[in-house]
């Protein structure tokens, strides 16, 4: 633990703290820089199994989309990931890379894909992200609703801080 009282996670503790977390989630806000420093944020849903985590996270887009171009350039992209009811948060940093392999869009690929892209595996603007994951941060509370009401009523009552939870930076 640091002295801001956060935890420090480095490899495979890292690793395990993800793919702990990464099952409450069921989408991640993906963060990307444009051109002059614009920031853009869009919803992406996780593919695949997440309790499988071992540092890479795969997403379908479309390759004429403003996050394929811009995680082109392997700049730095975020995954943003909150699930308020369970108090429990999660960033991650990494680069993306373009991956147009036929057979790893088979085995991620799911009915909902539809939704977005009629066309399915046949549309020809179909591609895969994969965003490797290098560094984040998380924020876990796993008490639940009852433990989140008592930590307030303590720190209602005394002048101490509850101790509700856990957060800390993960190098993975």
């Amino acid at each position: 633990m640091d002295d801001e009282g956060k935890d420090l996670l480095q490899g495979d503790a890292a690793i395990d703290k993800v793919r702990a977390l990464l099952p409450t989630f069921r989408c991640a806000m993906m963060v990307t820089h444009g051109p002059a420093g614009a920031v853009h944020v869009r919803p992406l849903g996780l593919l695949g199994d997440v309790s499988r985590f071992g540092g890479v996270l795969w997403f379908f887009a479309d390759r004429r989309s403003r996050k394929v171009l811009e995680s082109a350039a392997r700049a730095p992209v975020s995954l943003v990931f909150q699930n308020d009811v369970d108090s429990t948060y999660l960033h991650l940093t990494g680069v993306v890379t373009i991956v147009d392999d036929i057979s790893t869009k088979r085995e991620l690929a799911t009915p909902l894909l539809r939704i977005w892209c009629p066309d399915g595996l046949d549309d020809p603007n179909l591609t895969l992200l994969r965003f490797e994951a290098s560094e984040g941060a998380y924020w876990d509370s796993p008490a639940g609703t009852l433990g989140r009401l008592a930590a307030f009523a303590k720190g209602m009552v005394s002048s101490s801080p509850s101790g509700l939870g856990a957060h800390g930076d993960l190098v993975l």
